[in-house]
């Protein structure tokens, strides 16, 4: 199969994260519950995952890096933790349902004031228009980059209008990290979530949110966490607290791992992830396709053939060995500003790995697809 769907889950993932999480099942431990040494290796582990990850995102002394089961209990922790009665929340149209979806069940609970801010027709953001709803201590949710037409959020556009107001911002990553620069002192990020198993080539089953430590978070979970034992209502402390039960430990060692192959090749990745875009891109204009978005970054490229439901479009792919994505990619509000909520988009989604060849399988795909369509 050519696999073109690495917004959902990258499939390559490098030999030395493998090899962590082989190791850590063939010499489980339970890290932080017990005072041998093998339980305090696996703590050991865990934190320098964690000090590595804050490093490498500008996380200085004043965060602390929460571990999750993915990327979306990390949006939840953030705005269901954070977020007070009364609270006013702004956020954007482009963002994907991990977002969307706690911040309508607050708002539906009368707990926030929500307003979106609607991207263009095209899917781009428009910042004065951001900047002018924003007032005073607002909450900002944005996510880094859009995971339907890929285009990515002006971060530094974003700090100014932070500062302007004294915000506190929220920062969905499980598309723009690590192809984007993100530092989140220098921009200010307040919480900044993230996937494992995307763009830092780690596995499914671990997300985590690093958080400014001045933010009054809530935990979404209780229950054993190795420390205070004895107390059944234990004071609030990061990130113990906010990690209850037995965490996954051979995902995170292939975290860090991922994440260390990654950051090393970085450049090499981000190059090569805009170039294979840009050859996916210029297929599918060939063959007159419908394209949103123009931004090659995060390596997405989404579009329409005529009136055709886009999962027939992948239905036909998968058939010809091709995995892309149709359909609504859980992003609502996305589809409403690109009219196309009925017929929902393919998205291509590329990764470290795609190969010209492949791009060259999927080009001729697309054309015998829009040829018969054209029939």
């Amino acid at each position: 199969m050519v696999y073109l769907d690495n917004s959902a889950t990258s499939r390559f993932k490098p030999k030395c994260a493998l090899d962590a999480l082989f190791f850590d099942v063939t010499h489980s431990a339970n890290a932080g519950r017990s005072g041998h040494s093998e339980a305090i290796n696996k703590d050991t582990c865990i934190a320098n995952c964690r000090q590595y990850l804050k490093k490498m995102l500008g996380a200085d002394d004043a965060y602390e890096l929460i571990f999750t089961k993915n990327c979306t209990e990390a949006l939840n922790l953030a705005i269901f933790g954070a977020l007070k009665q009364g609270n006013r929340v702004l956020c954007s149209s482009n963002e994907h349902n991990s977002v969307l979806r706690p911040l309508f069940a607050l708002k539906n609970h009368g707990k926030i004031d929500l307003e979106i801010a609607f991207s263009n027709s095209d899917g781009t953001l428009d910042y004065d228009k951001i900047n002018n709803m924003a007032t005073k201590k607002v909450v900002m949710a944005f996510g880094g980059a859009c995971n339907v037409t890929g285009e990515v959020c002006d971060l530094q556009n974003m700090r100014e209008i932070k500062r302007k107001n004294n915000a506190i911002l929220i920062v969905d990553g499980a598309q723009s990290v690590p192809y984007i620069d993100i530092d989140v002192k220098d921009i200010g990020i307040d919480m900044l979530a993230c996937p494992a198993h995307k763009g830092l080539h780690g596995i499914q089953g671990v997300g985590f949110l690093i958080v400014k430590k001045d933010v009054v978070l809530t935990p979404l979970l209780y229950g054993g966490t190795g420390t205070n034992s004895n107390e059944l209502t234990p004071q609030v402390i990061m990130p113990e607290s906010f990690e209850a039960g037995t965490q996954f430990t051979g995902g995170i060692c292939a975290l860090h791992q991922g994440a260390k192959w990654t950051f090393e090749n970085i450049d090499k990745i981000r190059n090569h992830i805009v170039r294979i875009s840009k050859n996916i891109e210029y297929a599918l204009k060939s063959i007159d396709a419908t394209i949103y978005g123009k931004d090659r970054r995060v390596g997405i490229v989404t579009f329409n053939i005529k009136d055709v439901d886009s999962t027939l479009i992948a239905d036909k792919l998968n058939d010809m060995g091709i995995c892309v994505r149709g359909g609504l990619h859980c992003a609502p509000l996305v589809h409403k500003c690109l009219g196309t909520q009925n017929q929902g988009a393919v998205r291509v989604s590329v990764g470290c790995d795609t190969t010209d060849k492949e791009v060259a399988l999927f080009a001729n795909a697309m054309e015998k697809i829009a040829k018969n369509i054209n029939k």
